[in-house]
């Protein structure tokens, strides 16, 4: 089974895949300790929406309040590149943005979840 190929899922993979390009030039000493934290926290945001994408219910909602708690972690360990040098200014902005717009678009499927939103009329 193939992931979906609406927006979300599409440039998650692409923020995953461009996140692991850059950490394996980050200083081995940080390997163990941040750099694997870095790449479990985008890997744990992605596990999060495709087991959403599969669940249906309270289980899907619970899996995007995940998902939105870990790209809130994502986004925190993203600061700290900027802080040490491991990624220039372009870079870290790139990634802000691209977890900004993963952040739009999980609210957006949130509150499609809401059952308390007031139906839409057409």
């Amino acid at each position: 089974m193939n992931p979906p190929d609406t927006p979300l899922f599409v440039k998650t993979h692409d923020l995953v895949v461009w996140l692991f390009n850059h950490t394996q030039r980050f200083p081995k000493s940080l390997r163990p300790s941040y750099t694997v934290r870095l790449e479990q926290a985008a890997l744990d945001f992605e596990e999060a929406i495709l087991a959403a994408n599969a669940a249906r219910g309270d289980a899907r909602r619970r899996w995007l309040e995940q998902a939105d708690a870990r790209l809130l972690v994502l986004r925190s360990l993203i600061r700290y590149t900027l802080d040490w040098k491991l990624l220039g200014g372009n870079q870290v902005q790139y990634a802000a943005e691209a977890i900004d717009e993963l952040g739009r678009l999980l609210g957006a499927w949130l509150k499609g979840t809401d059952r308390t939103a007031p139906a839409r009329s057409a």
